[in-house]
């Protein structure tokens, strides 16, 4: 499936064709339906598929302006346009819910390099602080940890629109790492949390989404160093939120009766 994802990615970056890049998006629901398929999760996979080809339909029907932009990112669920990615990520776990926020992304970002709008990063900007006050309002360890990779992959775009190449790479790093990571933090939906995911999502010295945001910054750096600075501001928003987890871990009985 992986390989297959890359050739789809490789196939949507050699060309500018709608219909194939329709056909890829297709593909891509397939496969997330098929990995699916034996986790009775009927309810998520109704709900994916059909956000995902109504907004395959408005992607071929819009195709003028700014419009196919604005569809590529609800396609991902790129911050502010995530509503509806907690329908899908409430009953599915472990590695279905990593190649969720991983590789089932990867083709839709490629076709967002080729028809990116500049002016969109002042969207993304938005998103991020959304993102931060979402955060306050959530109590759901799994959902913050679903937000916290939306946030991520927000930096990252906004890594694309100043250096592409290097912000292939990051997406490439964060994706190994969140192979590893989610699998191991969302085998149970109710006592997984720990240390480890804490200090990962904490956004601490060389933890998975530090580098991510700290790469994005050097770039963002070059061509608005006011919008860096409101972003660090940001970042220490980040860090207040996650100290909910911070509080339950240090009261957080083990044993589960008592929970």
């Amino acid at each position: 499936m992986i390989s297959f994802v890359l050739f789809l990615s490789l196939l949507s970056l050699m060309t500018n064709n709608m219909i194939i890049w329709w056909s890829v998006f297709l593909m891509m629901t397939v496969i997330f339906i098929f990995l699916n398929k034996n986790v009775k999760s009927y309810s998520s996979l109704i709900n994916y598929f059909v956000i995902q080809e109504s907004l395959g339909l408005m992607f071929l029907l819009m195709n003028f302006g700014i419009f196919q932009f604005f569809i590529i990112m609800m396609k991902i669920g790129v911050a502010p346009l995530h509503f509806w990615i907690f329908s899908i990520t409430n009953n599915i776990f472990s590695y279905n819910l990593m190649w969720f926020l991983t590789f089932q992304k990867l083709p839709f970002l490629l076709i967002l390099v080729q028809i990116f709008w500049f002016s969109g990063l002042m969207l993304l900007f938005f998103g991020l602080m959304v993102c931060y006050l979402q955060m306050f309002s959530l109590k759901n360890y799994k959902n913050l940890l679903v937000l916290s990779s939306t946030e991520s992959f927000n930096w990252i775009i906004m890594g694309v629109f100043m250096s592409l190449i290097n912000s292939v790479y990051l997406f490439i790093y964060y994706m190994i790492l969140m192979v590893m990571l989610i699998n191991k933090f969302s085998k149970s939906s109710s006592n997984w949390l720990n240390w480890e995911t804490i200090l990962v999502f904490l956004n601490m010295p060389f933890s998975v989404t530090f580098f991510v945001k700290i790469f994005s910054l050097s770039e963002i750096f070059k061509f608005n160093t006011i919008m860096m600075l409101v972003m660090l501001m940001m970042m220490f928003l980040s860090a207040l939120t996650f100290s909910y987890w911070l509080i339950n871990m240090s009261v957080k009985f083990y044993d589960k009766n008592q929970m």
